[in-house]
């Protein structure tokens, strides 16, 4: 049978008790009723048998007053069974990368426990019962986190009723042996409503993309199965929420880029790129991509995205502003490396920066991107003009105006 690495949840159910009752204090008084004395009772788990076997044995290990915990049974509570639901899921870090796990509905369960007081004397009996009585009308509630094997980034705690069965049954020495001392025993039970809670094998994945259809339709008659008169002329809409970067704009040196840009390389000077866009804030890398990979210093390959095609470029050092921006500088090492495009990407996936310019009056998302591609032509030493192909049409000479939109 395969080791369980959540049995601790009992453990800590039974720890947390015994948390909440082990700070009684009790006193001792001379024969004028003047308190001469005051002793923290001690609390140990095990059977009242053990106890009292070890209270017999040469060594002395137990000293009186004690109090004994043990649990005597454990029972599925079907009163807390409310549905079918199939857990929950939630975001853990392993090997610092970031993992959804799917942890199963809990077992509600009684966990039945035994409680009994040991005293020699009447009057310490008393005092410790009436520690843990008053409080316990109707219930006493103890706290208990999810089991460490869980992994959860922030701590969950739990919260779990502790119900008194209302008696105490009190024992005393009627008849006892010429070499035996005498004892008091207080008997009680507990019953705590915890939980148990099933093994995670695998993690269930991270959710990237999540689709959704919205109908426009007002004289829908059955909205369950979206029926009626009107369904035949509906308007559906797609709306989709993506985990990945998204580029809205590219900016160089402050200046959102309309059109692609020449860059020459032999007055070239310190270029600052901005990405916009959002969910930058979760980017991992990014990578310049270019017509000619082997202008590029090192190339790396990127093969993470879910539904996309590998990418490979150049690693570049960058800097999150916030969820909406990314800086960095373009490498001053690169020549004729052709047509640059930035991609910035997590685990979700990537998106690049060639068709990310937005139009002032479209609305946001990856329909309102214009249809003319963006992006950085390298050169050295001369102009090149391009029809709306990308072909190359005229070539001319000249390094005194080495920055300048291209024609398309």
């Amino acid at each position: 049978m395969k080791e369980d690495p959540y049995y601790f949840e009992i453990k800590d159910m039974v720890a947390q008790f015994i948390a909440a009752f082990d700070d009684i204090v009790i006193k001792r008084f001379n024969k004028n009723r003047e308190i001469q004395d005051r002793l923290n009772v001690r609390y140990v788990y095990a059977p009242k048998q053990r106890v009292l076997h070890d209270l017999i044995n040469e060594n002395k290990t137990i000293t009186l007053p004690v109090v004994s915990v043990n649990i005597t049974g454990i029972s599925r509570d079907a009163s807390r069974v409310f549905n079918k639901l199939d857990g929950f899921y939630y975001s853990t870090n392993e090997n610092n990368e970031l993992a959804s796990k799917h942890v199963k509905s809990p077992i509600p369960i009684n966990l039945n426990l035994s409680v009994s007081i040991l005293s020699r004397y009447q009057t310490d009996v008393d005092q410790i019962i009436s520690n843990f009585v008053p409080f316990c009308n109707p219930y006493v509630v103890i706290s208990w986190p999810l089991p460490k094997a869980f992994n959860v980034n922030v701590p969950q705690e739990i919260r779990s009723e502790v119900l008194w069965d209302s008696n105490v049954n009190i024992s005393y020495p009627v008849e006892l042996a010429g070499n035996q001392k005498a004892r008091v025993t207080a008997d009680t039970s507990f019953t705590v409503k915890g939980w148990l809670f099933k093994d995670i094998e695998d993690p269930a994945g991270n959710i990237f993309y999540i689709k959704q259809n919205f109908i426009a339709d007002d004289l829908i008659t059955e909205y369950e199965s979206l029926t009626g008169t009107a369904l035949s002329g509906h308007t559906t809409e797609f709306f989709e929420v993506s985990g990945s970067p998204f580029v809205s704009g590219i900016y160089v040196n402050g200046v959102l880029l309309q059109e692609p840009l020449l860059i020459d390389r032999e007055e070239n000077g310190d270029f600052v790129i901005t990405l916009k866009g959002s969910s930058l804030s979760y980017t991992t890398g990014l990578l310049l991509s270019s017509t000619e990979l082997s202008e590029l210093s090192s190339v790396t390959s990127f093969s993470g995205g879910s539904r996309q095609e590998p990418i490979s470029g150049q690693l570049l050092d960058f800097e999150i502003l916030n969820d909406t921006s990314l800086r960095f500088n373009l490498p001053t090492d690169l020549e004729a490396a052709g047509r640059l495009t930035f991609i910035p990407f997590n685990t979700a996936g990537y998106d690049s920066s060639i068709n990310s310019y937005l139009s002032a009056s479209a609305p946001g998302g990856v329909e309102a991107r214009g249809i003319k591609p963006i992006y950085i032509e390298m050169a050295s030493g001369f102009y090149i003009q391009l029809d709306s192909a990308g072909n190359q049409l005229l070539s001319l000479s000249g390094v005194n105006n080495p920055l300048f939109f291209i024609d398309t």
